[in-house]
């Protein structure tokens, strides 16, 4: 179906286990998908572009989400998982894995800041690839591995707060698009010097030393 801009709705049958790589990519008009308990894997791009998405619930039965499978579904504000899925969860409308030590999914229309749980350990690929609504995001110090193109055209994005005192290397996709050399990050006191010689970190445009007290950009929403 991808780039059946009429499409409004679509039901899925049963029968079906898995969604395709971009099976609905470039969808603008869908605004209502059903997807069945039958359903194990969806597909990276399978939702890509469809804008018109404002929730999506992900049945028990999904134990693969590839990435990017809902990149730029800028309408799309919250996700709901099936309680009794062994292999994702969520929570405020975010994806993590079950014991939500990964962050899996962000919905792209999803605005203002955000926390990642101290249980985070890593991020998937593409995760907030598009949130042009988030401002401003908070970095526990568990996280030690970000993925690919994680914050890629967050053009809203204003502040980082990263309190993991080393930094995680990541390469320069990960702020692809995003003018980092007007972004502040706020790192833990005495890794400045850390942070000033990280490849990618030290291109923000202001670093800042934090101590035991966050600063305000740290009042965020879960």
């Amino acid at each position: 179906f991808s780039g059946c801009i009429g499409l409004t709705s679509v039901e899925i049958p049963n029968s079906v286990t898995s969604i395709g790589v971009g099976a609905f990519y470039g969808c603008i008009g869908l605004t209502s998908v059903e997807i069945p308990n039958s359903v194990k894997s969806i597909g990276s791009q399978a939702f890509d572009g469809c804008i018109g998405l404002t929730s999506v619930k992900i049945p028990n039965s999904v134990t693969s989400i590839e990435y990017a499978a809902f990149l730029n579904c800028i309408g799309l504000t919250s996700f709901n998982v099936g309680s009794e899925n062994t292999r994702y969860s969520s929570e405020n409308g975010v994806v993590y894995s079950k014991a939500k030590d990964m962050l899996v999914a962000y919905p792209g229309g999803k605005t203002g800041a955000f926390t990642i749980p101290n249980s985070v350990t890593s991020t998937g690929d593409y995760v907030f690839d598009g949130c042009i609504g988030l401002t401003s995001v908070e970095i526990p110090n568990s996280v030690t591995s970000i993925g690919v193109c994680v914050f890629e055209g967050c053009i809203g994005l204003t502040s980082v707060i990263n309190l993991n005192p080393v930094p995680q290397t990541i390469g320069g996709d990960v702020f692809a698009d995003v003018p980092l050399s007007s972004e502040t990050i706020f790192v833990p006191a005495g890794s400045l010097a850390a942070y000033q010689a990280a490849d990618v970190w030290k291109d923000f445009g202001t670093i800042l030393e934090i101590g035991a007290t966050i600063p305000t950009p740290s009042l965020m929403e879960s």
